[in-house]
C-alpha cells in the first residue's frame, strides 16, 4: 500500500511539472515562425504564479541561443544571449524595482534653471548615444503592436553620478521597463556647475517607441 502511494505521488509530481512547462517549435532562429516541429525550440517554464523562464535553443543539439525571464509581462532578472559555441555573448540586467512618479531631492536644481543650451551640453550627446547603443524594442510589444512615449527622470549629482531614476510618463509595462533598463545602465555623466561650483541637477528625457 505504501509503495502504491509513493508511485501515485511521483506520478502526481510529474504531471504538475509537465503542466508547468510548455514547449513551442520555430522555423527560424528569431522565433518568429511557429511550426508543429522545427529546428528551434522555446521552452517556457513556470517558476511560480508570477515568474516564467523562457529558454530558446536548437532542437537537436539543445544548444541555448538565449535565456529570458518575465515577471508577468515585465522583463525580469538577467537576460542572456549565447554565441554559436554556447558561450555567453551578452547580458541585459533587469534586476531592479521599477519606480514611478516624480522625485526631486531638495538640493537638486531643475535642468532649465542652469540656463544651459542643450545644443552645447556634452551630456545630451552622451545620453542620446547611450540610448541608441542600448535601445531595443521589447518582443512582446512588437507582437502586440504597442507604441508609445516614456518619460524618464533622473538626477546627476555633484560628482556626475546618475541616480534617483523613475518613470514620470508611462506608456506600457514592457516599454516602461525597457526605458528603465536603458537608463539604469547609464551610471556616469559630466557634473554641472553654477558659479564654478558643482551642483545636483534634475533632468527628464522622453524615449519614443514607434513600429514601422
Amino acid at each position: 500500500m505504501t509503495r502504491i502511494l509513493i508511485l501515485l505521488l511521483l506520478f502526481s509530481n510529474l504531471v504538475i511539472s509537465k503542466a508547468d512547462s510548455e514547449i513551442k517549435y520555430y522555423k527560424d532562429k528569431y522565433g518568429r515562425t511557429e511550426v508543429e516541429k522545427g529546428p528551434y525550440m522555446l521552452e517556457i517554464k513556470k517558476i511560480n504564479d508570477s515568474v516564467t523562464d523562457h529558454i530558446f535553443s536548437k532542437t537537436k543539439k539543445g544548444q541555448k541561443i538565449w535565456f529570458k525571464s518575465y515577471l508577468g509581462k515585465q522583463p525580469y532578472g538577467l537576460w542572456t544571449q549565447y554565441d554559436k559555441k554556447g558561450n555567453i555573448e551578452s547580458t541585459r540586467d533587469y534586476n531592479f524595482t521599477l519606480k514611478y512618479g516624480e522625485f526631486i531631492p531638495e538640493n537638486a536644481i531643475r535642468y532649465y534653471e542652469l540656463g544651459t543650451t542643450t545644443l552645447f551640453d556634452p551630456n545630451n550627446e552622451k545620453i542620446q548615444q547611450h540610448i541608441a547603443e542600448h535601445f531595443r524594442y521589447p518582443e512582446i510589444a512588437v507582437e502586440n503592436g504597442t507604441e508609445g512615449r516614456v518619460t524618464v527622470q533622473f538626477t546627476i549629482d555633484e560628482n556626475g553620478k546618475v541616480d534617483n531614476l523613475s518613470i514620470t510618463e508611462r506608456a506600457d509595462i514592457a516599454l516602461d521597463t525597457e526605458c528603465f533598463a536603458i537608463m539604469n545602465s547609464l551610471k556616469q555623466l559630466e557634473p554641472y556647475k553654477i558659479d564654478g561650483q558643482n551642483v545636483m541637477v534634475y533632468k527628464t528625457i522622453p524615449i519614443t517607441f514607434r513600429l514601422q
